[in-house]
């Protein structure tokens, strides 16, 4: 399912009208409305969190993550945009940093910046794997 299906799916089952959201996130009801068909495919950050904070959900359940189970593991690494802004957003401690502008880069840079984090992370589990 992608994001746009997601948010309107979401909307709907809180009882929300467009009007309600659009007004909560600062933007115009035509905006939404590309938002949930998907004619706006690259949903910005601030966007996104607007969005989960009217919508009463994390950013990670509005990407299309449920709550991580013990059992979950990394993926071998990332091929599209979508799966690395799911990876980035599921990690609070990632977007607390901010030390990065996903607005200013291209789909091929998101998933080349989340496949380096991944490399990271595995290189730090590995040192202290027991």
């Amino acid at each position: 399912m992608k994001i746009g299906e997601r948010i309107k799916e979401i909307r709907k089952s809180r009882g929300l009208s467009v009007e309600e959201v659009a007004e909560k996130i600062d933007v115009s009801v035509s905006t939404l409305y590309r938002y949930e068909n998907s004619s706006i495919s690259k949903v910005p950050i601030d966007v996104i969190d607007k969005l989960s904070s009217a919508l009463g959900v994390t950013t990670g359940e509005l990407m299309g993550n449920g709550a991580p189970t013990e059992s979950e593991e990394l993926p071998a690494s990332f091929v599209n945009a979508e799966q690395a802004m799911a990876f980035m957003l599921k990690m609070p401690v990632l977007a607390a940093y901010g030390g990065y502008d996903l607005e200013s880069m291209d789909d091929a840079t998101i998933v080349e910046f989340a496949n380096e984090i991944l490399s990271q992370l595995k290189l730090v589990s590995y040192k202290y794997k027991k």
